[in-house]
C-alpha cells in the first residue's frame, strides 16, 4: 500500500567507508516532532466519523539533502465497528527537499456493494535524481550514475470477493517518464549495461497496460494482522496497442504469513513474506523488478541491484510492549537475475534491522514505524521512519 514518502528518514552508506551517523538527540527529536504533531491534529474518537492524521515530517538524504513535506490521512472506521475489518481510506503526500525536488503521491481506497467489491486508485508525479548502477547482480557501487526522474503515473486495482478469502479482478497503469542529466559516456547514455547487454527506457517511455489480480486472503486484520495468510497472483501486459513504447508482460507472486505465538489481546507473532516477480519482453530498465527501499529488503538503496526476475524472503519478529508501542527484530535475503536459474546462492543479498511501532491511529490498525537496517554493503544502518508495516 501507499506509504508516503514524507515521513521516510533515510540515511544510507553506499560505499565502505566511515560516514557520520545520525545522532540519538536528532533522532529522538525527529520521532517526537512527528508523534507530537500527529497526535494533536487527529480528530475525536469516534464509533462512525472518519479519522483525519495529518504528520508533517522532516528527513535528509545523502540524493536529497535535507527536505520536508506534509501527509494527510483520512482513515474511516470499518462500518461492523471491528478493527480488522475493511475501512476505506485517502492519503496524500508530499515532499520538497532543497536540491529542488518535489514528490506528490496519493491513494484511495474504497470498499463497496456490502464491502464485496475492493476499488483502489493510486497516482504518482515527481521530478527526483536518482542513481543507476547497471542490470543485475554483479554490479559495483563504483559504477553509480547519477540522472534526474520526471514522471507521473496512475494505477487501478479492482478486486471482486466470490467467497470469505477469495478475491478477483483487474488491474491499469499508465504511465509517463522522462530522464536528463545523464552521465557522459555512461551506461545509460551509451544504451549498454555492464554485460554489454542493451538498455532500453533512457528516451522518453509512455507505458500502459491491463491485467488480472488473484488473492487469497485469511489474515484477521489488514493494516496489522496477528495471524492468518495472504496470498496475491497479479499479471500485467503492457503493449504498444495499449500506447505503451515497449512490449512486455509481468507476473508476481506475493505471499505472507502471520504466526501468533502467545495467547492475548495482542499477541508476540513471527511474520514473512515471500515475493517472486518476472518480467518478460522489452522492459525498460526503470520497470526492471529492483530490490531495495522501506519495504522490500530494507538496508539496500532502491535499485542498488534490478533485473528481470527477483525473488526476496523477509521476517519480523513483532513483540508489541504497551497498547500503543511495540518493538521489531527484522531479517531478509534476496537477488535479482536475467534468469531463474541465475538466482543463485554465491550471489545473495541478505539484510537485518530491528525497529520501533507506534500505534498512530484507531480507526484503523496503522503503525508509525522506525526501522534501522543493514545490507551487505551498509557498515552504517539505513533508517527509514514510515507509516504503516512494510507487509
Amino acid at each position: 500500500m501507499f506509504m508516503p514518502v514524507l515521513i521516510v528518514l533515510f540515511v544510507k552508506s553506499r560505499r565502505p567507508r566511515k560516514r557520520k551517523m545520525i545522532t540519538i538527540k536528532r533522532l529522538r527529536f525527529l520521532i517526537w516532532t512527528v508523534l507530537g504533531s500527529a497526535t494533536a491534529i487527529t480528530a475525536a474518537e469516534t464509533n462512525t466519523a472518519p479519522e483525519y492524521i495529518i504528520l508533517p515530517g522532516l528527513f535528509r538524504a545523502p540524493e536529497t539533502g535535507f527536505g520536508g513535506g506534509l501527509g494527510l490521512f483520512i482513515l474511516s472506521p470499518p462500518a461492523d465497528g471491528q478493527q480488522g475489518s475493511k475501512g476505506n481510506a485517502i492519503k496524500i503526500g508530499s515532499i520538497y527537499t532543497e536540491k529542488k525536488q518535489f514528490v506528490i503521491r496519493g491513494l484511495s481506497e474504497s470498499f463497496v456493494n456490502a464491502h464485496r467489491d475492493h476499488l483502489s486508485v493510486s497516482g504518482n508525479a515527481q521530478k527526483y535524481p536518482n542513481s543507476f548502477f547497471g542490470i543485475g547482480n554483479n554490479t559495483r557501487v563504483a559504477d553509480e550514475e547519477k540522472y534526474t526522474s520526471y514522471e507521473w503515473d496512475i494505477q487501478l486495482r479492482y478486486l471482486h470477493e466470490f467467497s470469505s478469502a477469495f478475491y478477483f479482478g483487474g488491474q491499469g497503469a499508465i504511465s509517463n517518464e522522462r530522464i536528463t542529466h545523464l552521465k557522459a559516456q555512461g551506461q545509460l547514455e551509451q544504451k549498454i549495461d555492464q554485460n554489454g547487454r542493451a538498455i532500453n527506457g533512457t528516451e522518453p517511455v509512455n507505458l500502459a497496460g491491463l491485467g488480472f489480480i488473484g488473492r487469497w486472503d485469511t489474515r484477521d486484520d489488514l493494516q496489522d494482522p496477528d495471524r492468518g495468510m495472504f496470498v496475491e497472483s497479479g499479471f500485467l501486459s503492457r503493449t504498444k496497442e495499449f500506447g505503451s513504447n515497449y512490449d512486455f508482460s509481468s507476473m508476481n507472486l506475493d505471499a505472507r504469513g502471520f504466526v501468533p505465538l502467545s495467547i492475548s489481546k495482542r499477541p508476540i507473532r513471527i511474520a514473512w513474506q515471500a515475493v517472486a516477480t518476472s518480467h518478460d519482453g522489452q522492459p525498460p530498465f526503470q520497470a526492471l523488478a529492483s530490490l531495495g527501499g522501506r519495504d522490500l529488503l530494507r538496508g539496500y538503496f532502491l535499485g542498488r541491484f534490478r533485473d528481470r526476475k527477483l525473488f526476496v524472503l523477509q521476517t519480523e519478529l513483532r513483540m508489541p510492549i504497551s497498547e500503543k508501542w511495540g518493538v521489531v527484530a527484522y531479517g531478509g535475503a534476496g537477488n535479482v537475475a536475467r534468469d531463474w536459474q541465475n538466482l543463485t546462492a554465491r550471489t545473495i543479498k541478505p539484510a537485518w534491522g530491528f525497529g520501533g511501532r507506534y500505534r498512530i491511529s484507531n480507526a484503523q490498525k496503522v503503525n508509525l514505524r522506525l526501522d534501522l537496517a543493514w545490507g551487505r554493503e551498509t557498515p552504517n544502518p539505513s533508517v527509514y521512519l514510515s507509516l504503516a508495516e512494510a507487509f
